[in-house]
């Protein structure tokens, strides 16, 4: 091979190297959400930078799932929606309805995927600086599932 072709292999090759990473909106740091029957994990950074966000979500359950990133009022966290999940569980299980937020402006949904069983997808969202919680769903109906899987302080 000439000198001239393998300095075009090489500049081709450094370019694609750096198309490849700059394609990563999380600087390379993996964000990941899994449901599995016994709850949800959260695997990253939980102190992401405001802006563009991709959480990589699996499920692994037989049921069709949903993953959902809600931004919580200021000064709120991620215990503070625990009791609402569990009222909204047993109102859900008794009559198939949900309860209101426990206080207006509880949170706001912010972007909610659904997955179908065993399955992948993803959680895509332009994230200005906040509270988040990630919550995992599963309708495995009549009984419905929630579980919190992480908090993200979103920095600006």
């Amino acid at each position: 091979m000439s000198l001239g072709v393998r300095a075009a292999v090489a500049i081709v090759t450094l370019i694609a190297v750096m198309l490849l990473a700059s394609c990563s909106g999380d600087g390379g740091r993996s964000l990941r959400a899994t449901l599995t029957d016994d709850g949800c994990t959260y695997e990253g950074d939980t102190s992401p930078d405001a802006g563009g966000v991709t959480i990589d979500v699996e499920n692994t359950t037989k049921f069709f799932a949903a993953f959902a990133l809600a931004r919580l009022s200021d000064g709120k966290t991620i215990d503070d929606l625990q009791p609402y999940l569990e009222k909204a569980r047993r109102q859900f299980a008794t009559s198939g309805t949900l309860p209101a937020p426990p206080f207006p402006g509880f949170y706001e949904q912010v972007v909610r995927s659904g997955v179908e069983a065993g399955q992948d997808g993803d959680l895509q969202a332009d994230l200005p600086a906040g509270t988040y919680a990630l919550m995992c769903f599963a309708d495995n109906l009549p009984m419905w599932r929630v579980y919190r899987a992480a908090q993200l302080d979103v920095t600006g």
